[in-house]
């Protein structure tokens, strides 16, 4: 009898242990609110060990499992999603400015989810991914499978895939100048840029660690060696093609570095013993401190690559390890020591916001304070900071036909049409992206160039500017978006909005969610030349663009398409249309604001 009302007790005590776990899943945290501490903010049992980084972006973070789970959770502790990649996945994944996420299944299936856990699309590969892919300053996503390294749009069209000639061997990175750089099994440093052109430098071995700096007119990469040894590679962008990367020897590091980082023209590397150097692009060194994984700071002084990690940003400097945190102003000044009572199974990660999110070896997801001071760089209200940087797709260069007034004759714009059509579609645009963005640009936004243009006489008829829109839209860069609001907001033409419309929803990603604005202007119950077939189009554009990027921005979409359905002039057929689209955006759940 006593057996029987121990098991009792025993079983009440752990229903209600779970259930304080459970509780404290749901209660919310307020981030602003909360000091910095050396106790959790908030913790949660995630059922699966973490090996790897936590990914963080738009204030939340994704975890992948050792086996195979992919779970999400936003910074207040509210639990976001659940991915089923049908299948394992495997620990390799990226998340994009918007907070995307990409993964892959154990099969080589290929997928992106969106904030709320939906997936947008999917691609198969030859086989899963070993490294992680790499998100480029304007949504596009490098892929790198074997020896081959393929680009798709934030929505999945391929813009090129190329034969890198031997595997692929160290984690590709993206440099200061919105490339890729990597090391294949031949030995092979390769420099990739957005349109797939490849400069590459041959090394006599692998490197630990790649950095790349920004010198001013100057992009190179240092790479550490596990011996403490340093090589310098310098990209200079006016030498001629295939000759544009040279290197030379630094001065070695006193000990085996495990991590490193860079902000412009400096750089920071953890040795092994728990040291940090902060050193010049020369590769002098400016100062040198003692980490808290240091022996003099009561450490191992014994860290290995997959033990730490660090960042450098407009707060200072960081080395963050599986036991805790030191944090150093830019001039070497120690900020703070955070030391972790439990060791984590994968190196912890730390947000804009100034939170740690440190998985332990007991499957238990903590998530602590350590920082009063977050991230001053530009940020919007939907996303997290803006890309460091810009291709400069949305004002490129002028194109080849620029001076040239017998492309706004019908066969040549036949031609041109017909060969950048074939090329697009094809999945290869590569390294004719700026030209023929160019064109496309130039044609359909000829009368801004032309103010005196006759509406009635243009120089590109509306079939002509839509068939071209509709091009420039596979090409998906989030750059174009201003220039396709430039054009609803100014053509003339009810159709060539529409196709403007069209285009914006399959680019997918709109970075300020200025389109709404677009929308909600042109189409005022002031207006009497509204088109409901135009209507049409922006609701339908709204509701992908909410697709892709889940909350914040989907609740303001709704809003939007909810007030087209109070317009008096819209015929009720296209207001029922527009509710099924609002009813579907609910029943996915984007109408809620993520707190």
């Amino acid at each position: 009898m006593k057996d029987y009302r121990l098991f009792i007790l025993l079983t009440i005590f752990f229903l209600l242990a779970s259930g304080s776990i459970v509780a404290q899943q749901q209660e919310k945290v307020d981030v602003a609110a909360t000091p910095v501490g050396a106790a959790p903010m908030w913790q949660t049992s995630i059922g699966d060990t973490i090996r790897g980084k936590p990914h963080l972006q738009a204030s939340s973070a994704v975890l992948v499992g050792e086996n195979g789970s992919v779970r999400s959770f936003f910074m207040s502790s509210t639990p976001l999603w659940n991915f089923d990649a049908r299948g394992r996945a495997v620990p390799y994944i990226a998340r994009s400015y918007e907070a995307a996420t990409y993964v892959c299944s154990t099969e080589g299936v290929f997928m992106a989810i969106n904030r709320v856990g939906r997936e947008l699309w999917r691609l198969r590969l030859e086989r899963p991914i070993t490294y992680s892919p790499v998100v480029g300053w304007d949504g596009r996503v490098f892929i790198s499978v074997n020896a081959t390294m393929t680009c798709r749009t934030a929505s999945g069209h391929s813009l090129w895939t190329i034969d890198l000639g031997s595997p692929i061997a160290f984690s590709p990175v993206l440099d200061t100048t919105g490339s890729v750089a990597t090391v294949l099994q031949n030995m092979d440093f390769v420099k990739v840029n957005q349109f797939g052109v490849v400069e590459r430098i041959r090394l006599s071995r692998l490197p630990s660690l790649i950095v790349p700096l920004d010198e001013g007119e100057l992009k190179s990469y240092v790479l550490l060696y596990q011996s403490g040894e340093m090589e310098k590679i310098v990209f200079n962008n006016g030498a001629r093609e295939g000759s544009k990367l040279s290197k030379s020897n630094l001065r070695s590091l006193p000990a085996t570095p495990v991590a490193a980082a860079s902000r412009a023209s400096v750089f920071v590397v953890t040795l092994r013993d728990g040291r940090v150097l902060c050193l010049d692009a020369g590769g002098s060194t400016q100062w040198t401190k003692n980490s808290h994984e240091a022996a003099e700071e009561r450490g191992s002084a014994n860290l290995t690559i997959e033990k730490a990690a660090m960042m450098f940003d407009e707060r200072g400097i960081y080395i963050i390890t599986t036991k805790g945190v030191s944090a150093y102003a830019p001039e070497g000044r120690r900020r703070f020591v955070h030391r972790l009572s439990t060791e984590c199974s994968g190196v912890p990660a730390l947000s804009d916001e100034g939170l740690l999110y440190a998985c332990g070896r007991d499957n238990i997801l903590r998530v602590y304070k350590i920082d009063v001071r977050e991230r001053t760089v530009p940020r919007n209200r939907f996303y997290g900071p803006e890309p460091e940087g810009s291709y400069g797709m949305g004002s490129p260069p002028p194109s080849p036909w620029v001076g040239d007034n017998s492309r706004y004759h019908d066969v040549s714009q036949d031609r041109v049409y017909e060969e950048m059509s074939a090329v697009i579609r094809s999945g290869q645009i590569g390294n004719n992206e700026p030209v023929y963005v160019a064109y496309m640009m130039e044609m359909i936004g000829f009368f801004i160039g032309y103010p005196q243009t006759s509406a009635v006489r243009p120089l590109v008829n509306p079939p002509q500017r839509i068939r071209l829109i509709n091009l420039l839209a596979l090409v998906g860069s989030r750059e174009t978006i201003p220039f396709l609001w430039n054009i609803f907001d100014r053509d003339p033409e009810p159709a060539v909005r529409r196709a403007c419309a069209d285009a914006i929803g399959v680019i997918g990603v709109d970075p300020t969610g200025r389109s709404f604005y677009s929308y909600h202007y042109l189409l005022t119950p002031n207006n009497p030349n509204i088109d409901p077939q135009l209507v049409l189009a922006a609701s339908s554009s709204i509701a992908m663009l909410c697709r892709f990027s889940g909350p914040p921005l989907a609740p303001e979409g709704i809003r939007v398409l909810r007030y087209f359905t109070n317009l008096p002039s819209v015929p009720n057929n296209v207001k029922a249309q527009i509710r099924n689209e609002i009813e579907g955006l609910f029943r996915e759940g984007l109408d809620q604001m993520i707190e």
